[in-house]
């Protein structure tokens, strides 16, 4: 389930690029919006299938607070990461986005929980932000899948770190903050009924940041003169369309909460980062197929930084971040049979 985690991100970020940009030019936020909603309502059906106790419920009732908390951060990395990926492209969104949320994790465990940091965990800290930044850069290189030669750009000319750039680091702080409240709620309530909840909320959220945007922002799509999507059922077409992409946070977030469940978050969190690699080997492999797809322009300088990004959110997760999450969800297995 952690790697079908894995996968489904990495097909959801390169389907977030090619609708946002290529094909229905529809808006990150209208993207976001509605499908997070969708994927959060079903996630939440689910819950109450298999929990005849209406523990859904509950959560809602008795941890509001930290729901709502979780909810909103996990909005804005929703909504940063969407739009995002329309700037700069899914591979680098990811390169940027994963270790950095790893390590703001850490971090936030180490002012708010007193958890101590060892050398395996500094290093990996260390590995992760050296990946961070050599993806930062991978902009300005060359690249080798567009020619038999070089042509390297000066750094003097080239703006290091674009707007795309710092929405995937807000995106990063978004899903850190937001999974240090959720990991909370994992605490009290199963996975499954914590990801439903937070996912409906977020997506209610999300609903709300579009309709407080502007009036463009809020045109059901813009289509392209080119665009294959371009009849009189347009609006059906794209209906049906976001229906079909809800399904993908559904199975992501379905899979990360049965992760969790069975083999932990650290683990679950160290194979979900794959995606980071999964990513970049797609979209190189669908564009010699004659497929656009956003790479950065210095492919090896990127896959190098996914790698090194990679190996740091590893070894970082030596050592389970997650031992104080597992701890209590083992008191409330014991004790469920109480409520």
């Amino acid at each position: 389930m952690a790697y079908t985690y894995a996968i489904t991100i990495s097909i959801e970020s390169i389907l977030i690029e090619y609708i946002t940009t290529t094909f229905l030019q529809i808006t990150p936020i209208l993207l976001s919006a509605i499908s997070i909603t969708l994927a959060g309502m079903m996630l939440s059906l689910v819950a109450l299938f298999l929990n005849k106790r209406k523990e859904i419920f509950r959560l809602f009732l008795k941890s509001w607070k930290d729901l709502i908390f979780a909810s909103f951060f996990l909005a804005v990395g929703i909504f940063t990461w969407y739009d995002s990926i329309n700037r700069i492209g899914a591979s680098k969104e990811l390169l940027i986005a994963g270790p950095l949320e790893i390590v703001v994790i850490i971090i936030l465990a180490r002012l708010f929980l007193n958890e101590k940091l060892d050398r395996t965990q500094i290093a990996g800290i260390a590995l992760a932000m050296t990946g961070l930044i050599i993806s930062l850069m991978s902009d300005m290189g060359t690249d080798i899948l567009d020619g038999t030669y070089a042509v390297v750009k000066s750094p003097l000319h080239s703006a290091p770190v674009t707007f795309g750039d710092i929405e995937a680091i807000l995106s990063a702080l978004g899903f850190g903050i937001g999974v240090f409240f959720l990991a909370k709620l994992l605490t009290l309530h199963p996975p499954i009924e914590s990801a439903g909840a937070s996912m409906l909320v977020s997506g209610i959220i999300l609903l709300g940041f579009m309709v407080g945007l502007s009036h463009e922002s809020l045109q059901i799509l813009s289509v392209s003169d080119r665009s294959f999507f371009q009849q009189p059922d347009v609006l059906m077409n794209t209906i049906i369309l976001l229906s079909l992409f809800s399904l993908l946070p559904f199975i992501g977030s379905l899979s990360y909460s049965t992760g969790i469940s069975r083999i932990g978050a650290s683990i679950t969190a160290t194979i979900g980062s794959s995606s980071i690699l999964i990513t970049v080997i797609i979209q190189i492999t669908i564009r010699q197929f004659g497929i656009t797809s956003n790479l950065p322009e210095n492919i090896f300088l990127a896959i190098v930084g996914g790698i090194i990004g990679f190996i740091g959110i590893c070894v970082i997760n030596l050592h389970d971040r997650s031992a104080w999450v597992n701890a209590r969800r083992s008191k409330y297995d014991n004790n469920r049979g109480s409520y």
